[in-house]
């Protein structure tokens, strides 16, 4: 599917890896909750103390504004996805990352908050091995997530 001349980044990753948990479906619940067209990774951010995590999601799970996430990298990943679907298509479908309505949205990353998100795609890129999340996949497959995730950071960053 092409938007504006670009193909959708959602149609290119969203699947094996990215959108495919239980914590994937919350994030989807999450911003359909949202009820806006507009929202920023500052919100996203205050809303589960991601800062405080200081870009370390290796072990860590996500409490806040009512919802648990078993696994934050498994968040910033799928989170990193939309932002990137946000930054080069301008928008993507709720409905399409598993929400129960079909509306189309829009995740703004503020450079300071991109940084977190660029630099866990490159650590896990280099060691997948430190990640919780990891154990639910085989150790073939933690090589080519790890490709992915840079893939993924390379476009965020560009």
């Amino acid at each position: 599917m092409m938007h504006g001349g670009f193909a959708m980044i959602i149609d290119q990753y969203w699947g094996k890896y990215f959108g495919d948990s239980a914590d994937s479906q919350r994030l989807a619940q999450y911003l359909a909750g949202k009820n806006r067209e507009v929202l920023t990774t500052s919100e996203i951010f205050q809303d589960f103390q991601l800062a405080q995590l200081s870009g370390n999601y290796t072990q860590a799970s996500l409490d806040g504004a009512g919802w648990h996430f078993d696994s934050a990298f498994q968040f910033v990943i799928d989170l990193a996805v939309l932002v990137l679907e946000s930054k080069k298509v301008g928008r993507f479908s709720i409905a399409r990352i598993g929400g129960p309505e079909d509306r189309f949205m829009r995740i703004d990353a503020a450079t300071d908050e991109l940084l977190p998100i660029t630099m866990a795609l490159k650590h896990y890129a280099l060691a997948p091995e430190d990640y919780l999340f990891s154990h639910g996949i085989d150790v073939d497959d933690w090589y080519e997530l790890g490709n992915l995730c840079e893939e993924i950071r390379a476009q965020l960053e560009a």
